[in-house]
């Protein structure tokens, strides 16, 4: 198992649901409880900064650095280590294989098309699918709607793609600081998708990438200033990245003879559905090819690793998974497209540490619960 789900950022997921009363299917953080338990705050507010994982965070900034000053841990995420998995995944405390929600593009059977769960697109044919259809054959639970439910008011706080979204980072802060000084909301799960979206285009090692993690470093901390001692800001991610030097296409490859299905979840953490008769042909050729830079699992092995998560399967787990997963361990990325002309510079789904890990950092006014990472 790649993951120790048991000490994984679900465990700090599972401290603040259960300090507001809901159930949790793991062991709590100690630390963070601890913390919980004696700050006793009114508030709890979750920033999750998409892509900004703590090994990027501990490269890019000076030891004295807000956000390192305040780092409680270094944890792992989910697996795969992407947005659509992580996200679902720390928005209700339960991992990929129990939500179903596991990467960017997704078969759904009543479509009959790979779709962006997130966008109801068609990935590879750009059709635009009523809102929200994903959800609607796989719903999920998120913690907000459980705290709801129970009288204690929550809400979420996104960028301007979402109705009432920020449009930018500045007035994200600016809105948690008013939200942290008034009485409205108890929780609030915040998103910030920039960094992330920064990296992908110019790789995780540009100068324009580590200006703005400097700039949301500094955001931050001017946050955790001005909000209300009763406030704990707790700020994490759901994944880092990795710079990408190179790829291979799949698309009109000799591998496109052996898929019955084109490639679907990531491009780091692929998914093949292969044609009856050639799975063997197929595992053969793939890691003579990509054995130092892809681990290849058929389907037992991704079931019995528990690779996705240690709970219960969703119904609808083995159908999302196909045949075999290969998972990324190097700087190679596969792609499956018509033209190989434009590719992300940095991308994440892998196994690297800079894909895995994710910070946690406790921010309570003027104290500090960390000696710094």
């Amino acid at each position: 198992m790649f993951v120790n789900y048991d000490g994984s950022v679900l465990t700090y997921i599972a401290s603040i649901r259960r300090y507001f009363g809901l159930s949790s299917a793991y062991n709590s953080d100690p630390s963070l409880t601890k913390i919980l338990n004696e700050q006793r705050p009114a508030k709890v507010f979750v920033l999750l900064v998409d892509g900004m994982g703590a090994d990027l965070i501990r490269k890019k900034l000076p030891k004295d650095s807000f956000l390192r000053r305040n780092m409680l841990a270094r944890t792992s995420t989910v697996f795969p280590t992407t947005t659509t998995a992580a996200t679902t995944a720390i928005r209700n405390g339960r991992p990929p294989c129990e939500n179903g929600w596991l990467g960017w593009m997704q078969y759904l059977k009543e479509v009959d098309d790979i779709i962006i769960p997130f966008r109801s697109i068609g990935y590879y044919n750009g059709v635009q699918y009523e809102d929200d259809v994903f959800k609607k054959y796989v719903p999920v639970p998120t913690t907000e709607d459980e705290l709801n439910a129970i009288g204690i008011p929550s809400r979420i706080l996104f960028p301007p793609f979402e109705e009432d979204g920020c449009d930018d980072f500045d007035e994200m802060c600016c809105r948690l600081v008013d939200y942290s000084n008034g009485d409205q909301y108890n929780y609030i799960y915040a998103y910030w998708d920039k960094y992330d979206t920064y990296m992908h285009e110019h790789g995780p090692s540009s100068r324009l990438c580590d200006s703005y993690l400097e700039f949301v470093n500094y955001e931050i901390e001017e946050l955790s200033k001005n909000m209300s001692e009763d406030t704990l800001l707790i700020v994490t991610a759901d994944h880092g990245q990795v710079d990408i030097r190179r790829f291979y296409n799949l698309c009109h490859s000799e591998f496109d003879k052996y898929f019955s299905t084109r490639p679907s979840l990531e491009q780091r953490a692929m998914a093949f559905s292969i044609r009856k008769g050639m799975e063997k042909d197929f595992e053969k050729r793939f890691k003579e090819c990509f054995e130092k830079d892809y681990i290849l699992l058929n389907k037992k092995q991704v079931l019995s690793s528990k690779l996705f998560g240690d709970r219960k399967n969703h119904p609808r787990f083995e159908e999302f998974i196909g045949d075999y997963i290969a998972i990324a361990k190097s700087d190679l990325v596969l792609i499956y497209r018509e033209r190989d002309d434009v590719f992300y510079r940095g991308q994440h789904a892998g196994i690297c540490d800079d894909e895995m890990y994710v910070p946690i950092i406790v921010c309570h006014k003027n104290k500090v619960f960390s000696d710094g990472m």
